[in-house]
């Protein structure tokens, strides 16, 4: 599965892949693994936004990670998990979105 990530400044992002080892996404359809750390944080106000990087530029982050899912009325969620191909993760000021969330 791909996971694509464009908060920033979450510590599990890199290369706007997320590294996390495990992966929640709320009822609401937000990450609750997003995890803000502040030396991401003021490297995007001192250099402006990150960018994300063409994909043919950076190896694709297929990994088999655990991605628990609490939105239940997500069309991909099947007994509490994802079952979508990827996700991609959103940055919605303060939170970080599941923009895969289709809801049934």
């Amino acid at each position: 599965m791909e996971i694509r990530c464009r908060k920033g400044n979450c510590k599990h992002n890199t290369g706007c892949s997320c590294m996390a080892k495990e992966i929640t996404v709320t009822r609401s359809g937000c990450c609750e693994t997003y995890d803000r750390d502040e030396l991401k944080e003021s490297l995007i106000i001192e250099n402006g936004n990150l960018f994300e990087i063409s994909s043919e530029l950076v190896a694709k982050n297929l990994r088999n990670v655990p991605l628990k899912c609490r939105a239940t009325n997500c069309l991909y969620n099947r007994s509490r998990e994802c079952h979508a191909n990827g996700i991609f993760i959103i940055d919605d000021e303060e939170q970080a979105e599941c923009a895969t969330f289709i809801e049934r």
